[in-house]
């Protein structure tokens, strides 16, 4: 019997996602370019097909009513713990300051040419990376007033430059033809390929995407990450039954 399927192929940073967990999330370089499509849209769940027609608005529906998916929370940003989900305000409480909005997607980066633009060569040579992107409602916006100006994302990609590394400033422009939309629709068995690729990663990472905006901790697990001592209903400590397994081992050890 065959193992063939069974089996990939991979090397350092290469492909290794699968085998090492999580994704890493887009981030742009400062003075770099970039071609990012968008890959997460109604109808990608696992076990149903995924087409061209997919990409098209209902008949009877705006331009603007296909758009690519997103989801969203307040999140805080606290030291020695990293990105948590704001639930209330007892969270806000710990945090020590207000929640921010962080919005996430599933791009894909599109390898680019020496000219900055696709050829047919880095499109076909080469898988494209498909990542998590989480940012700011300042982007959202940006991008919402993009599709809904004439660009929509299905017929188009987007050029993001980077302007600053930091705080991911970007200025955004629409670029020409969504690509992965002309994989779907191309007849050659290399663009098959490439679409089923990004069906393949998008579908892998969607299922995890809420834990890329941040962790979601209970207050407890919260307060014990912050190194804050957590109190039981008593006043006492947290470790339930301490003193009764103290006193066990005691015993057992005299004997």
């Amino acid at each position: 019997m065959s193992n063939q399927g069974a089996f990939q192929s991979f090397g350092f940073g290469q492909g290794d996602t699968s085998i090492t967990g999580r994704p890493q999330k887009f981030k742009g370089e400062k003075g770099k370019t970039y071609r990012l499509g968008f890959a997460w849209w109604d109808g990608m769940e696992a076990g149903r097909e995924f087409t061209v027609k997919d990409m098209a608005p209902p008949p009877d529906s705006g331009e603007e009513e296909l758009t690519p998916k997103f989801i969203g929370a307040q999140r805080n940003l606290i030291t020695g713990v990293g990105y948590v989900i704001n639930k209330g305000p007892e969270w806000t409480k710990l945090a020590g300051e207000a929640p921010r909005m962080a919005i996430a997607t599933v791009v894909i980066v599109w390898p680019l040419g020496k000219g900055g633009q696709p050829t047919k060569d880095t499109l076909f040579g080469q898988q494209p990376e498909v990542m998590p992107w989480v940012f700011g409602q300042d982007k959202y916006e940006k991008l919402r007033k993009m599709h809904q100006s004439g660009y929509p994302m299905y017929d188009y990609d987007v050029q993001a430059d980077c302007e600053e590394a930091q705080y991911q400033k970007f200025n955004f422009l629409p670029a020409k033809q969504c690509i992965f939309k002309e994989m779907l629709k191309a007849s050659s068995a290399q663009a098959k390929e490439v679409a089923n690729f990004i069906l393949e990663r998008t579908r892998a990472i969607v299922p995890n995407l809420e834990r890329e905006i941040g962790q979601s901790l209970s207050l407890d697990q919260l307060r014990e990450k912050m190194g804050q001592e957590i109190q039981n209903p008593t006043g006492g400590s947290a470790v339930a039954g301490d003193q009764e397994v103290d006193s066990i081992l005691g015993s057992m050890l005299e004997d």
